[in-house]
């Protein structure tokens, strides 16, 4: 059930206490930020943020009557074995905040959720590994390039030509390193990839948790 008239106050907090103005303190509505708090599986100890922002600025404390009767009903919707998956694979932190006979299958759809948020990451971070080698290696030609027209430039000195022999022979020696790191690079894509599509695969034929009907199919997977 969620809970009717969420002040805008309550709907702008997105998790920061220290964001609430004087005139939030005020003029809050308890039973509705406690909700937000608790439909976004803040810990326990959020509403002592919201004490000590509200006892600075406005000299209020919480309703906390209020509060606890709102988080209670959004932990209600949080807690959704349905709604585990989606919080693990977007990455956000779990504090905990679940709590009965459901809370094991709770735990393990996040960790199903959370390992395909993980994987993800793993692709990304390789192929950012190895887009990043490959601007390297244009970057190193081009300088190359640059540095053997100053080379042969009529305006160069003679000090200058030993200065940019000696970057040349740097440059390419680093330009050997990068050439020689596009496999193992290349390789950590591929496993990254291999890995995520193995984990999709398991996913669609088990669902997002255990006794999940099985062929599941979500973009997200």
């Amino acid at each position: 059930m969620r809970i009717l008239g969420f002040t805008i106050a309550a709907l702008m907090l997105g998790g920061c206490a220290g964001g609430l103005s004087k005139d939030e303190c005020l003029y809050a509505d308890w039973q509705a930020i406690g909700y937000e708090d608790g439909a976004r599986g803040a810990p326990a100890s959020a509403v002592s943020s919201h004490r000590q922002a509200c006892a600075k600025k406005a000299g209020v404390t919480p309703d906390m009557t209020a509060y606890l009767t709102g988080r209670h009903e959004g932990l209600r919707e949080y807690c959704q074995v349905s709604n585990a998956f989606s919080i693990g694979s977007s990455g956000a932190r779990y504090y905990g905040v679940c709590t009965g006979p459901e809370e094991d299958m709770f735990l393990s759809a996040y960790q199903r959720g959370n390992q395909l948020y993980t994987l993800e990451g793993d692709v990304a971070h390789a192929e950012s590994a190895f887009a990043a080698a490959q601007a390297r290696l244009t970057d190193l030609n081009l300088r190359i390039e640059h540095a053997g027209i100053a080379l042969v430039a009529p305006g160069t000195t003679t000090e200058e030509r030993i200065h940019l022999l000696a970057d040349m022979k740097a440059m390419q020696e680093e330009k050997e390193r990068v050439k020689r790191s596009f496999g193992p690079l290349r390789r950590d894509v591929e496993i990254a990839h291999d890995e995520l599509a193995d984990y999709r695969a398991f996913l669609a034929a088990n669902g997002p948790y255990p006794g999940a009907a099985t062929g599941v199919t979500s973009a997200r997977y």
